[in-house]
């Protein structure tokens, strides 16, 4: 789960003078991933990455000479006002952006904004109101069309239980009003299996209740990014396996990523699943329990980037080890830290971060699970350098094409009754209303049954299929009719039924 903390993670709690630390080039020697690793060949994996508007010019600055290495980039740029509509956080207009959208599009790379909204009350309030819903929707369609970005990602947190139903019929009207042909992806918590969760199968609540619903999410997201990072202490499996010989507060396990992504891909096919990636750790005092068990217990400082840690390792003279996390961690007593914190009596402080080498490992998992790839949180600068080493591995495993593929439009099929088998293509009809998607009603059933007719299939099976006709206009019956519009050189080909695609139909 990305935590308000881990969006240093947020721009509302980062200490951000733990981002003004640098690598000394020493250092990147030191600490460097092992010459072994860039010899290996990996299987090609989707690579897609988040870039921060609180350090988007050091994040594009980074980016920029390896997008080679990615299939989509993600401005983490768009934030939700009160009333549902949406704030540029980062202004798409800045030089750094257009520079990122630039080259993005030169080399095919998705150019797919995130939306990031965390206020849970509000996004109940407007997502379960039919209105407010409505123009939200058009808020986010209004900024995809206008600067003509290729997709939208959506990554709304701490959602309330109550919030499924109308987080999941957003989704689906968002796809009604973009996915015919922009990509609609989703940013999700992971789930900790309950079994890791919970210390006996008695103890878990009968009366569990999720925000996400899975297979709604897949239905309406073409691609499902979980957040398999922010770990801490949640499995208590991991914990009493791994915590007894060594520190253990990782920000992710690789075996956790497992566990959570395994259990995602009972309910999302798993060329939809993208793997979360963290490039940044988290800072602890440990001590022992005040409740006598001999357990230790831990105390969130803050996040940071690797620079960070391997800048306190050259003044305290002390090295980094790999830990049974598979992160880096550093350890030293709390007294020592070279930062102005007071801390907590006999306390041990303990830095566990994501690396290169760490990353590799999430990495291979998504190639080995076959899953889609791994999403990058976060691009700034900051990440260990030795990072587009790793991800050269991939290169080439995707096609980087922006433009969503026709296929996955048609396999958005419209919902609506089914009807009777389609009439002769003889006496097939021409609407005499104009409309355009969203529209509901008889016109549309006829606009559907003169493309079925005439080679533009709404949908090959199911609702809109022919002899299936429906009355809503959706995204499938859309694509068909910009199909018949390219077809029949009607320009422009938006999907939008008028006097000329009337009259070009009432000619044939």
């Amino acid at each position: 789960m990305r935590k308000v903390t881990a969006l240093t993670t947020s721009s509302h709690t980062m200490n951000y003078h733990i981002f003004r630390k640098t690598v000394a080039v020493f250092l990147i020697a030191l600490f460097a991933v092992p010459a072994t690793m860039s010899a290996q060949t990996s299987t090609a994996i989707e690579v897609s990455g988040w870039i921060p508007y609180w350090r988007s010019e050091k994040g594009v600055e980074s980016v920029v000479p390896q997008l080679g290495s990615f299939t989509e980039i993600n401005p983490f740029m768009y934030t939700v006002k009160l009333d549902g509509t949406l704030n540029q956080a980062g202004k798409i207009t800045d030089a750094e952006w257009v520079t990122l959208k630039s080259a993005a599009k030169a080399q095919g790379v998705r150019f797919v904004p995130t939306v990031m909204w965390s206020n849970s009350d509000a996004i109940d309030e407007v997502l379960k109101d039919p209105v407010q819903r409505q123009k939200h929707i058009q808020s986010i369609a209004s900024e995809v069309f206008r600067y003509n970005y290729d997709g939208i990602d959506i990554d709304y947190e701490g959602k309330y239980a109550r919030t499924r139903p109308h987080f999941s019929l957003f989704l689906k009207e968002l796809n009604d009003a973009i996915g015919y042909n922009k990509w609609v992806m989703c940013t999700i918590e992971a789930r900790t299996p309950l079994d890791a969760r919970y210390s006996s199968t008695e103890s878990i609540p009968t009366d569990i209740e999720y925000a996400n619903d899975f297979k709604e999410i897949s239905t309406y997201c073409d691609r499902v990014r979980f957040m398999t990072y922010d770990q801490g202490r949640i499995d208590l499996k991991l914990n009493a396996a791994k915590g007894q010989s060594e520190p253990y507060i990782p920000v992710a396990d690789t075996e956790w990523v497992e566990k959570a992504i395994r259990l995602a891909m009972q309910e999302i096919p798993k060329e939809k699943i993208m793997i979360g990636v963290a490039t940044y750790g988290y800072e602890h005092d440990m001590f022992p329990s005040t409740t006598g068990s001999g357990k230790m217990a831990y105390s969130q400082l803050w996040a940071f980037n690797p620079g960070y840690a391997t800048d306190i390792a050259t003044k305290l003279g002390i090295a980094p080890v790999r830990g049974n996390s598979g992160e880096l961690i550093l350890t030293f007593p709390a007294s020592k830290s070279p930062e102005p914190v007071i801390p907590l009596p006999n306390a041990t402080r303990v830095l566990s971060w994501s690396d290169a080498e760490a990353i590799k490992q999430k990495a291979d998992l998504a190639a080995r699970l076959g899953v889609r790839g791994i999403s990058i949180f976060k691009i700034d600068g900051g990440q260990d350098p030795n990072l587009w080493g790793v991800l050269a591995q991939y290169k080439g495993s995707e096609p980087r094409v922006a433009t969503k593929p026709i296929s996955l439009v048609l396999a958005q099929t419209d919902t609506a009754s089914p009807v009777t088998p389609a009439a002769p293509v003889a006496s097939v009809k021409v609407p005499t209303k104009n409309f355009e998607m969203g529209a509901l009603g008889e016109d549309v059933r006829t606009l559907q049954k003169y493309l079925n007719a005439k080679g533009y299939q709404v949908a090959k099976t199911g609702a809109g299929s022919p002899g299936n006709e429906t009355t809503k206009f959706g995204a499938a019956t859309k694509a068909a009719l910009i199909k018949f519009q390219t077809a029949n050189k009607i320009t422009p080909a938006k999907g939008y039924f008028g006097p000329v695609t009337r009259a070009k139909m009432q000619a044939q």
